[in-house]
């Protein structure tokens, strides 16, 4: 399974004189500073135990994932890095956030141990990219969705869901294709020190708005993405539930996808898959998509 996420509510930026507000989404909060008689933001002081770090080397990878979901561009090593052991509170609110960006520096500063969650981090990246605080939603719920984490006050900050122009039809989901893709193909702890993904996509081949029905009325009509993956020493799922409408709603022709994050290890509590030969299927509400094969080497 997946590792757990800490999920918060946003705050708002007060650009005041010495003062500073955290905006706290679901993973990360926005930090900003304004100097006396001056517009310009500046950082404000870092956690007592903040020690800056280099960007491991998935971070590349994981920073050009997010430079092609937003279709911006920028400089990875513009972004000054620091983790953190210290509990982080949003000022005002009080919410417990594992990260945040500045708009002062283009400075992220991340919990320790969060330092190495896919979603969350590229949430942060996605912010030094569009170099702003808030969460537009054409880009953390549209363009970036499922390639960032957005959950909870990430999607409340992005605003409403804007209705679409025609009630979405009921789709049962052998109309929905899905593909399941491994990136790399076959991972090696060469290769990104063992990370790699699992992405399931599903595109809606109507000319219509739809949404799933699920197979089974057990099935919560809210399931969205899910893999499976075994071997003939594990097996692993997880899948996702839609706090958004646009997560589960497809306009005509649509391609939605989720990226699964993954390293190579054999902790049953992280997000780690060991060595072996797998065979792979991605889900969108209870429908499978064809089972497909990688090989996770040494």
């Amino acid at each position: 399974m997946a590792s757990p996420k800490i999920r918060t509510m946003p705050g708002k930026v007060f650009r005041s004189c010495a003062v500073f507000t955290l905006i706290a989404p679901v993973v990360a909060a926005i930090v900003g500073l304004t100097a006396c008689g001056s517009d310009r933001l500046v950082d404000p002081p870092l956690p007592t135990d903040a020690e800056q770090f280099s960007p491991p080397v998935v971070y590349s990878t994981w920073w050009n994932m997010t430079q092609a979901c937003s279709g911006l561009t920028g400089s990875l090593g513009a972004v000054s890095w620091y983790k953190t052991s210290q509990v982080l509170h949003a000022v005002g609110t009080g919410d417990v956030v594992i990260g945040y960006w500045t708009a002062g520096s283009n400075r992220i500063v991340m919990l320790s141990s969060a330092m190495l969650d896919g979603g969350a981090v590229r949430h942060e990246m996605l912010h030094s990219l569009i170099a702003q605080g808030g969460h537009p939603r054409s880009q953390f719920l549209g363009k970036c969705a499922g390639t960032v984490d957005c959950e909870r006050g990430c999607i409340t900050d992005g605003g409403p869901y804007p209705p679409p122009p025609e009630s979405p039809i009921h789709e049962p989901g052998d109309s929905i294709d899905l593909t399941v893709e491994i990136a790399p193909t076959n991972p090696t702890s060469g290769f990104d020190d063992g990370f790699f993904s699992i992405t399931v996509t599903a595109h809606n081949r109507s000319t219509h708005w739809a949404t799933v029905t699920p197979a089974s009325p057990t099935t919560d009509t809210a399931s969205t993405f899910s893999y499976d993956a075994r071997s003939p020493a594990q097996q692993r799922s997880g899948g996702e539930i839609a706090e958004d409408p646009s997560q589960r709603i497809f306009a005509p022709g649509e391609t939605k996808k989720h990226v699964f994050d993954f390293r190579i290890g054999d902790d049953p509590f992280l997000a780690q898959l060991q060595t072996g030969n797998y065979t792979v299927r991605g889900g969108f509400s209870d429908y499978w998509s064809s089972t497909g094969s990688f090989v996770i080497g040494p």
